[in-house]
């Protein structure tokens, strides 16, 4: 169990201003606790901020999703109707009644997306075969309205049963303090994912209230990492940068500055479909990925491994 440390990165518009008027240690001593305490509990101890969120009522989830549950079983069985008829004489029908439940499905599944974001990650952790296999879903190109939700449901709740750890119901159920003298989220973990639910769900409610975002702006709170290892060849990387609140280099300072930029994002091409030079890629990336300006990196090649740094106890330099 330590601290995952991340930074808060405020949008150049506002930090402008507060730096025009030399208020940036008002912003990060007043008005950001301000802006949090507009969605949650805050309590001033030895210098840093304690962020204590309402607790979630994990029956509505249960509620929510047992009813997704029920129609989607019935959208189930609809499919499967078709799929046979297909396959009798290669008709395909689709009732009105097969077509409303399939939208009705289907936004019941984006509202509860947006409510508990962190359920998402089942789309990058499982594929469709996987999740095919899970679920007995049988499927045919021919076939297909009906089958991206019923993937998508079924990852859902695969991803739920096998990684309760990531805390992805109760996201911010976890203890977690903002330092003003470092303008870091330190959140209290022994689960990597579990902190970056934490900090993807922080985000979502403090950039969804027109209260805190009268003080601050929205915002964005990015990893603060101990290494990111480039392993393999990688011919395609992409990455987002977002507008430095310290000193950056100077060249990617004055074009986010002059442009009034919040972020910026960059691929990288290797020529003639030729593996990229990785070192001069991972020194850059290191460099804006331990001060908490790298946003997202993915790659064509190889996994890249990215250790987000941790501390085992706190203080007012954390």
């Amino acid at each position: 169990m330590g601290y995952f440390v991340f930074k808060i990165n405020i949008q150049p518009d506002i930090l402008l201003n507060y730096r025009k008027s030399n208020e940036v240690k008002y912003l990060l001593f007043e008005m950001i606790p301000l802006a949090f305490q507009n969605v949650l509990q805050v309590k001033e101890s030895n210098g840093l901020y304690e962020l204590i969120p309402d607790k979630t009522d994990e029956q509505t989830f249960q509620k929510l999703f047992i009813d997704l549950e029920e129609k989607t079983v019935e959208l189930f069985e609809f499919h499967k109707q078709v799929l046979l008829q297909y396959k009798k004489n290669h008709d395909i029908h689709y009732s009105k009644d097969f077509l409303d439940l399939n939208e009705t499905c289907m936004n019941k599944r984006r509202s509860l997306e947006k409510k508990y974001p962190g359920i998402m990650k089942a789309f990058e952790l499982i594929s469709d075969e996987e999740v095919d296999i899970y679920a007995n879903i049988e499927s045919d190109s021919k076939v297909g309205t009906g089958i991206t939700h019923l993937r998508k449901f079924y990852k859902i709740k695969l991803y739920l049963e096998k990684h309760r750890q990531d805390n992805v119901i109760n996201s911010l159920d976890l203890i977690a303090y903002y330092n003003p003298h470092t303008e870091h989220v330190l959140v209290k973990s022994s689960s990597e994912t579990a902190a970056q639910n934490y900090i993807t769900a922080l985000v979502e409610l403090v950039n969804g209230s027109r209260s805190a975002n009268k003080h601050i702006g929205k915002i964005n709170i990015n990893p603060i990492y101990e290494s990111i290892s480039l392993d393999g060849e990688y011919t395609e990387i992409s990455y987002t940068i977002v507008y430095p609140n310290g000193n950056p280099p100077l060249d990617r300072y004055n074009i986010l500055k002059n442009a009034e930029a919040k972020e910026a994002d960059y691929k990288l091409i290797g020529a003639d479909g030729r593996p990229l030079k990785k070192e001069p890629i991972q020194e850059m990336l290191e460099n804006e990925a331990k001060q908490g300006y790298l946003k997202s990196l993915t790659a064509k090649g190889k996994n890249i491994y990215k250790k987000i740094k941790t501390l085992r106890q706190i203080d007012e330099t954390s």
